[in-house]
């Protein structure tokens, strides 16, 4: 192959990279916001549930049964 064949397969090949990187950036970010947003979900239940308990009466004294 000539010089310029070969410089112009080596530039597709880096553009190609370049634009599978900037993809593969897009989707770590996608996942970094899924992630962000899936743990501010979870706070908000851990949040919810402990509010939860401590709203919850105590049970009443367990009684034995007379003998």
């Amino acid at each position: 192959m000539s010089f310029w064949s070969d410089a112009l397969r080596a530039l597709q090949q880096v553009t190609l990279l370049q634009y599978k990187v900037e993809q593969a950036l897009k989707v770590a970010e996608e996942a970094r916001r899924d992630s962000q947003e899936t743990r501010e979900r979870l706070i908000q239940l851990e949040t919810l549930l402990d509010i939860a308990m401590k709203r919850r009466p105590a049970p009443p004294p367990l009684q034995l049964p007379e003998s």
